[in-house]
This record gives structure tokens, C-alpha cells and sequence, in this order.
């Protein structure tokens, strides 16, 4: 019996096993160990590199100030136009996208929490005695035949 089934390549590993793969039409080799492939397997490799490098900002890219809507709206503008360009990877701009959501959830918690605080805060003060609006005009005098009678 042969060292190679019909279609396995002839090549030999790195840890200098046989290799396993099957061979290309009209080769006995595959991709990885044909001879006349050698161009293309280095392109190859170097393409391979390449490829799953994140694009991503500068380090020294300033940060962006994110403490209001308007600001976080500006930030998702400027990442999709970055995307458009082809300046930044899809996941990075996907990533921004989604903190952005959950930045702006944030924000409007903390706007709706400011705003039941000063509601409360009102309430309170009209609740104390101390009213501005309790306060009698100086001069004012009481109506007499007003007492007693409803207003229409």
C-alpha cells in the first residue's frame, strides 16, 4: 500500500507528517504545497494577515465629549461617515452604535430623574407655609360682599 490515497496531496507538513488534503485538479499537490503555486501562497499568507486586523482610531484620536444627547448624536454622525470612508471596521462602528444606544438610554433616565426631583422640590414648597403666594398684598383690602359668595 502507498504512503497517499489517489487524491492526497504528496506534500509533507512543517512536523514533517504526510499531508492530508486532497490534491488540486491536475496537481498532485494541494494549494499549500504545489511548487507552481509558490506566488500565490505567499500572497496568500500576507493577504491572510491582513484581513482580520480591526480598523480602528488612532490612539492619540481625542476623546469625545458624550455628556448630552446632541453630543452622542454628534458622535453617531461622525461614526458613520468614518464607516462610509472606509476609515473604521464595520464591528467597530456596530460597537459605537450600540453604546451609543445604551448612553442615550442613560441620559434620558438621568433627564427624567432631574425633572421628577424638581416637581418634588415644588411640590414641597408649596406645601410649606411659608408660600410666596400666602402672603397678603400690602394695601389689599377684603372684599366684604365677596365673602361668601362663590365665584362664577
Amino acid at each position: 500500500m502507498t504512503r497517499h490515497q489517489p487524491h492526497q496531496c504528496k506534500g509533507t507538513k512543517a512536523d514533517g507528517t504526510p499531508c492530508r488534503a486532497n490534491t488540486r485538479t491536475g496537481s498532485e499537490y494541494c494549494f499549500f504545497h504545489d511548487p507552481a503555486k509558490a506566488e500565490e501562497q505567499e500572497a496568500a499568507r500576507q493577504a491572510g494577515g491582513r484581513v482580520g486586523k480591526t480598523r480602528v482610531l488612532p490612539a492619540e484620536t481625542p476623546d469625545v465629549p458624550l455628556s448630552s444627547v446632541a453630543e452622542v448624536v454628534g458622535l453617531l454622525g461622525e461614526t458613520i461617515n468614518q464607516l462610509r470612508r472606509g476609515e473604521i471596521d464595520p464591528r467597530v462602528a456596530n460597537a459605537v452604535g450600540y453604546l451609543s444606544g445604551t448612553l442615550l438610554k442613560a441620559l434620558q433616565q438621568g433627564d427624567i430623574e432631574q425633572r421628577l426631583a424638581d416637581l418634588e422640590a415644588i411640590a414641597r414648597h408649596q406645601e410649606s407655609p411659608e408660600s410666596p403666594f400666602d402672603v397678603e398684598l400690602e394695601g389689599a383690602r377684603p372684599d366684604p360682599e365677596a365673602e361668601g359668595k362663590a365665584v362664577a
